[in-house]
């Protein structure tokens, strides 16, 4: 019985585990204090927070740094060393090509302050500093050149070297081929009239090269004379030339041959009445002496032969306040032909009396 009453109870304890098949199992109530969930501490939020925004300020202040010392490096080439005050700006325009030193407008001060205001502040308000630079550097530099060069050349005939040559004289008489022509003598005969003369030699003397026994070239037929009422001289030419005054003046007279050459013969001021070579000197300031010939003509006047043979400078006892001029112009020539002519003009050349002059000596 006691087994059937074990196996009764067995029997229904295995029908009740199979009716509950989950058992709760309570702990005490002294125990429930220790396995309620602990409440967080804020201190370790606090630490957490402080952390994070440490970090940021201190990766600013860094950022900050590294641009502050880049911003100096850039702008140390321009500061002014030793912590010297800034250099002037100095205008060296001295007339040296018009050169302007200043460096268009370069400001030399270079203006470092670079906004070096980098405060980093823990409440992060940004400042915002605004350094307006209003550089006004202003050159007004007025160079003004005033060169004026007045040349005031008073010379009559500037000494040059001689640049031409005598043209073709066939028989080395004197007279070129062209002027042969000019007075009908012999181009391949030196003494035409056979007198022992050469025929350029008479000519310049005064004399006929084609009839001898000393007959004068004056009434030879082979020349004219020129008068001069006003100035009161004579000169001879030769026939086929052209006379005429350049103006009523009859200050200037023109005496044209058949080329580009003339003659022209002219009177000049000598107011203060100087010698003849004070008188040139002042006309021809810084003029070499050394390259005047001075010679005496066969009517007996003074005579200046300028360095290149072609003006004689004639002055006159009677008339010491006039200097009279003779020149030759020989135009673009280089060969020049009537060298023998100019001194054939400037032996006759002389002074008359007034009641003397042919006044219808083609005066025109």
């Amino acid at each position: 019985m006691f087994n059937q009453n074990q196996k009764g109870a067995g029997t229904q304890a295995q029908e009740k585990a199979k009716t509950d098949p989950y058992e709760m199992h309570v702990m005490p109530a002294k125990f429930h204090q220790y396995l309620s969930p602990r409440k967080k501490s804020k201190l370790g939020k606090f630490l957490f927070v402080f952390l994070v925004i440490f970090l940021v300020l201190a990766g600013m202040a860094f950022g900050a740094y590294y641009l502050y010392t880049s911003l100096r490096q850039v702008a140390l080439p321009n500061s002014n060393q030793n912590n010297q005050p800034a250099v002037p700006t100095v205008n060296l325009n001295q007339n040296q090509s018009e050169e302007n030193l200043n460096q268009p407008n370069e400001n030399l001060n270079a203006n470092t302050n670079a906004n070096d205001n980098l405060n980093v502040n823990d409440n992060l308000n940004a400042n915002e500093n605004s350094n307006v630079n209003i550089n006004l550097n202003e050159n007004l530099n007025v160079n003004e050149n005033q060169n004026t060069n007045e040349n005031l050349n008073l010379n009559i005939n500037v000494p040059i070297l001689i640049n031409y040559i005598t043209s073709a004289d066939a028989d080395l008489d004197r007279l070129t081929d062209t002027e042969e022509d000019l007075y009908t003598t012999e181009k391949r005969k030196p003494d035409t009239d056979g007198d022992g003369y050469l025929d350029g030699d008479e000519l310049v003397g005064g004399y006929n090269p084609k009839e001898g026994g000393g007959a004068a070239l004056a009434t030879s037929g082979l020349v004219n004379k020129y008068s001069n009422p006003l100035f009161n001289y004579e000169i001879l030419y030769p026939k086929d030339f052209l006379a005429k005054p350049t103006d009523s003046s009859l200050n200037e007279v023109i005496f044209q041959s058949s080329t580009e050459e003339y003659f022209a013969v002219s009177v000049e001021d000598n107011p203060e009445q100087t010698d003849l070579v004070n008188w040139y000197l002042a006309q021809s300031p810084g003029a070499d002496l050394n390259s005047l010939e001075k010679i005496t003509t066969k009517k007996g006047y003074t005579a200046l032969i300028s360095p290149d043979k072609l003006t004689y400078y004639l002055q006159v006892s009677d008339k010491l306040n006039q200097v009279f001029m003779i020149s030759y112009n020989i135009g673009t020539l280089k060969e020049v032909n009537f060298l023998t002519t100019l001194q054939m003009m400037v032996n006759s050349f002389s002074l008359v009396l007034t009641a003397n002059l042919n006044l219808n000596a083609n005066a025109q």
